[in-house]
């Protein structure tokens, strides 16, 4: 009898004690829809040869939503969207995010990206996308490097070279960023729905890389193993708030070039007219820093020997190809030395590699 009040004593208590509660308070809860533009990131499309190694675009998986106070910028609450759909507008990426009224910072971005990454993800006026350093493996390999430094360290005092990092970084690839300041969550029962800054209910993310093609023609490339470029005048970093690269510090991106072939007719008297191309991202180009826009185009030969050749491309960036259509086409020409009496022609490397060979090459301008 005993047990059996004490039994009844303890559930009569929990039946007073314990309360059923949701995770969340549902006047907490809005609904968001941030919108990715899959605008062309292609830039040799409708015109390159079609054997050109094109850039795809990679659809982003994964949206990362944060709110962050307006006052200290750190962030209040976060969301990963995963949920997407399509309509009339485009691709989409929705769901739900949890915070009390108020007026927020709105940041949203993809994850996924392969040398683009993100800064201070906790803080809306310190976040900023960077690209990672390249490797110490490639680094050991590009003479050109130590002479950007050297030109960087005796330049003429400008802010790009004073405060450059003298760093080398790979080029950036597409991040998708959309930003909203002054978003407003009001008092509601039920499920809001959070609307940007012109009172439309989603939000639109846009790439913060500019996208560029670059081809150079080269002579005798039948020897040519492997070849990069090291473009110098370039934005570390963009906050992402506010996109801003101007106040950014100076870098280098690297890149690796692929082999191609103009078409016949090209090059008056030549048969097979070679190049080599690549495309590459950036944030931008810094302001002032024209007399750094160098681009260093580094080889191995099939016999064995380095060879490099520097180019001040300031003038490319301002052709007409360039604004319109982000083609950097430079005009000028490598020539790659001819093997030495005796030396391997038939594509095999040498055991060893001689010393580095610049070749000088004359700009018409």
């Amino acid at each position: 009898m005993m047990k059996r009040f004490l039994l009844l004593s303890v559930l009569a208590i929990l039946a007073v004690s314990c309360e059923f509660r949701k995770l969340e308070d549902p006047s907490n809860v809005c609904y968001l829809r941030v919108y990715v533009g899959e605008q062309d990131l292609n830039v040799t499309t409708g015109f390159y040869n079609p054997d050109f190694i094109h850039p795809d675009f990679v659809r982003p998986e994964v949206l990362r939503v944060a709110l962050f106070d307006p006052l200290t910028g750190v962030m209040v609450s976060e969301r990963y969207l995963r949920n997407q759909g399509e309509d009339e507008r485009g691709i989409y990426f929705d769901g739900f995010i949890t915070a009390a009224p108020g007026t927020y910072n709105l940041l949203a971005y993809n994850f996924g990206t392969e040398s683009t990454i993100v800064g201070e993800m906790n803080n809306c006026y310190d976040m900023e996308a960077t690209t990672n350093e390249i490797s110490s493996a490639i680094m050991s390999k590009l003479r050109s490097a130590s002479r950007i430094k050297s030109a960087r360290s005796s330049g003429s005092g400008t802010k790009a070279e004073t405060e450059s990092d003298e760093k080398i970084h790979y080029d950036a690839d597409p991040i998708f960023v959309a930003s909203s300041a002054g978003v407003t969550i009001s008092p509601h029962q039920g499920i809001d729905t959070l609307r940007n800054s012109t009172g439309n209910p989603w939000f639109s993310a846009e790439t913060l890389v500019k996208a560029y093609f670059i081809q150079i023609g080269v002579m005798n490339a039948q020897y040519i193993a492997s070849s990069s470029c090291l473009l110098s005048g370039m934005a570390a970093s963009t906050h992402m708030l506010n996109p801003d690269y101007e106040q950014a510090k100076e870098t280098t991106i690297y890149f690796p070039m692929h082999p191609g072939s103009y078409p016949d007719g090209y090059k008056p008297g030549v048969k097979d007219y070679r190049c080599i191309y690549s495309t590459f991202g950036t944030f931008g180009r810094l302001p002032g820093a024209d007399n750094l826009l160098q681009a260093s185009f580094e080889f191995t030969t099939t016999y064995g020997r380095q060879v490099d050749t520097t180019f001040n491309i300031a003038l490319e960036f301002q052709k007409e190809d360039a604004i319109k259509h982000q083609w950097l086409l430079l005009d000028f020409e490598i020539e790659i030395p001819e093997p030495p009496p005796g030396g391997d022609e038939s594509g095999g490397l040498k055991p060893g590699v001689d010393d580095w060979e610049n070749v000088d090459s004359r700009i018409d301008i």
